[in-house]
């Protein structure tokens, strides 16, 4: 599946680059060449779960794709992280002004070509981006803005919640949906594979933000900045410790290690606890999906995507009718 994924992105290449001067297209070319297309696969398997053919799931696949590395180039920028997939990010290379329109120029020609497969289709894709840019807005990045918030009891510690839901699980669970509507499915079949997709991205968000928090143990190296970045996640996961927090994010120079040292094994256990949570929710809402190989290799998707995240080994979802309960 990937392979047919990776050909179908070479195939819009040139639709990217219509217009632009030939030296411009390796900048496009790399930007779409990587990536482990997770969500474009995550279209195929749910359109084929429910009957649909391979061939109408893959360009659906790739603009998803597409949306994916549009948004990975503007988060690089307004993160100012250097390095995507072990290469200098795009707006290293570019500059700042030309990587944001290189990834306006991939969300609008994404929209375009869904628009022109069916009204459907461009309604799904649009809502997604809306969606997905309502959550990186409500990102804290400035660090005193937070402090101040957390200072003065503003602060929602719920936001981490909202933002991968917003974020993360609204991506995947338009690819789900997009699968749906390239299978021709009800409209309830694709309100399930939009509920499952979306529980699988927090999952995945969960499982990021995880690796992450316990790279902060074993890389001691600019922990404070990276600090300020994972606030809303201790926030949410560790709402006890606030008050130590707080200090550190507003800049001391020191404590940070033992802060860590001390919040860790709870905060760990509660991401992982939570992780379990989503996963078992997104199995859930495909537990009516016909019974076919297909189906079957969702039920199993979402612990394997998960698990691609270092030190992320969460027991085996519970599919049965159980229900999870959470830490908090």
């Amino acid at each position: 599946m990937k392979p047919q994924l990776d050909e179908g992105c070479r195939r819009w290449i040139p639709e990217l680059s219509r217009d632009l001067p030939s030296e411009q297209w390796t900048s496009v070319y790399q930007t779409l060449e990587a990536g482990k297309r997770i969500r474009g696969c995550l279209v195929c398997l749910i359109s084929e779960a429910l009957g649909g053919k391979i061939e109408d799931a893959i360009p659906r696949a790739v603009a998803i794709e597409c949306i994916q590395a549009a948004s990975l180039i503007h988060d690089d920028y307004v993160d100012q992280d250097r390095i995507r997939r072990d290469r200098p990010a795009t707006w290293t290379l570019e500059g700042p002004r030309r990587a944001v329109l290189l990834g306006d120029l991939i969300f609008a020609t994404a929209i375009q070509k869904l628009m022109e497969m069916s009204r459907e289709d461009g309604l799904v894709i649009t809502q997604a981006i809306a969606t997905m840019a309502k959550g990186v807005y409500q990102e804290p990045h400035n660090p005193s803005t937070l402090t101040h918030a957390i200072s003065q009891g503003t602060y929602r510690p719920e936001l981490y919640n909202d933002i991968i839901r917003l974020k993360t699980g609204a991506l995947f669970g338009t690819a789900s949906k997009l699968g749906a509507v390239a299978a021709q499915a009800s409209g309830e079949e694709m309100r399930h594979a939009f509920e499952f997709g979306a529980r699988l991205g927090e999952a995945y968000q969960l499982a990021d933000d995880l690796h992450e928090v316990m790279r902060l143990g074993e890389q001691p190296d600019d922990v404070p900045t990276r600090m300020v970045g994972l606030a809303p996640v201790f926030l949410y996961f560790s709402p006890e410790r606030i008050s130590q927090l707080l200090p550190l994010l507003a800049g001391a120079e020191n404590g940070d290690q033992e802060w860590i040292a001390h919040a860790l094994p709870a905060l760990t256990t509660r991401m992982r606890q939570e992780i379990q949570i989503r996963l078992e929710l997104a199995i859930k809402e495909i537990k009516d999906f016909p019974n076919n190989p297909h189906t079957r290799l969702l039920r199993a998707a979402p612990l394997e995507v998960v698990r691609m995240q270092e030190h992320v080994l969460p027991q085996t979802p519970d599919q049965g009718g159980n229900q999870p309960v959470s830490w908090r």
